[in-house]
């Protein structure tokens, strides 16, 4: 009787130490789901982009609300780098940090950004094969993703295809009070991608 107690008695108190264990464990190997609840957010981040630019020259008061809605998705201090050159800092409109040559972001939007262009109708979509988010830890996260700009008021031609991030150097998110923000990007054309139906 006494040798299949002791047995017992481990077995149970090895269960009860792995499970102690097993619920102190913090560094998110136990629990999976801010992994999911995160790159769920990168992807409503990467689709408030091509929300914002998306008819964003139209007319004046369109322009003004995807320049205020794209600077609401970069960090304070956030880098744009694209034709050669970069732009820091967010930039506030209707200041002198979004005047041209400003080199910020406001600067850039307001100033460079072809589908900000007053007068253009353009759609940014996004095949989303071409998107790619990569979890470094809980509060950084790289993202490339592809931007394929369509005039509507032009029968749909192609006017432009961008990266946002590079296929060696994507760019970079971070997460502030909660919230996930660009922080870093490169930026520059590529062929759009070709995809055979038959």
């Amino acid at each position: 009787m006494k040798k299949a107690k002791l047995p017992i008695f481990l077995g149970a108190l090895s269960i009860i130490v792995a499970s102690i264990a097993f619920a102190d464990n913090d560094d998110g190997q136990r629990d999976d789901d801010w992994r999911y609840k995160d790159l769920y957010e990168l992807k409503q981040l990467h689709e408030a982009f091509h929300k914002a630019v998306s008819h964003g020259g139209t007319d004046a008061a369109a322009k003004a609300k995807a320049v205020e809605e794209l600077l609401a998705l970069w960090t304070d201090d956030g880098t744009l780098i694209t034709g050669g050159v970069t732009y820091t800092g967010k930039g506030t409109p209707n200041t002198a940090s979004c005047d041209a040559g400003a080199l910020t972001l406001c600067d850039f939007y307001e100033h460079h950004a072809g589908g900000l262009v007053l007068g253009h109708n353009w759609v940014s979509l996004t095949p989303i094969f071409t998107e790619a988010i990569n979890l470094l830890d809980r509060h950084n996260a790289e993202i490339y993703f592809q931007c394929i700009y369509f005039d509507v008021a032009n029968k749909d031609v192609l006017k432009s295809n961008v990266t946002f991030g590079l296929p060696r150097t994507p760019a970079r998110a971070v997460k502030v009070n909660g919230h996930w923000l660009f922080s870093y990007a490169e930026s520059g054309p590529i062929a759009p991608p070709t995809l055979d139906v038959y």
